[in-house]
């Protein structure tokens, strides 16, 4: 399951890193909080999921939980995306759509596989 929610983040990944212009960030999408246009920028959010979560992070090795947490976070972003740009989630056959769906889903086994578990 670890494996799953660490695959299905690449498609929030790529989003984000398309709405971080690189040609108008000083750092370049590299999040830094003690240099003073990241404090002020309105993508700082997604930078900084996007530098603890790359490709190349140690995403295997973070606890369950958290792992989980940094993948809803990902939902989250990509269903606000989704609103801004008034999709209709039930019709919609986007990527977008389509990826926010079956994220939806791999919460709700994970969910359901931590409920059966604490029940054993």
């Amino acid at each position: 399951m670890r494996q799953k929610f660490i695959e299905a983040m690449t498609y929030p990944r790529i989003l984000m890193a398309a709405h971080i212009d690189a040609a108008d960030c000083p750092m370049h999408r590299y999040f830094n909080p003690e240099h003073g246009s990241c404090l002020v920028c309105e993508k700082d959010l997604e930078c900084q999921w996007l530098n603890r979560n790359d490709e190349f992070s140690a995403l295997v090795d973070q606890p369950m939980d958290a792992l989980v947490a940094t993948f809803e976070f990902s939902v989250d972003y990509v269903d606000a995306y989704l609103s801004r740009e008034n999709h209709s989630l039930r019709r919609c056959a986007c990527d977008s759509c389509c990826w926010l769906r079956d994220a939806r889903r791999l919460i709700k086994q994970y969910q359901n596989k931590q409920a059966r578990a604490a029940r054993k």
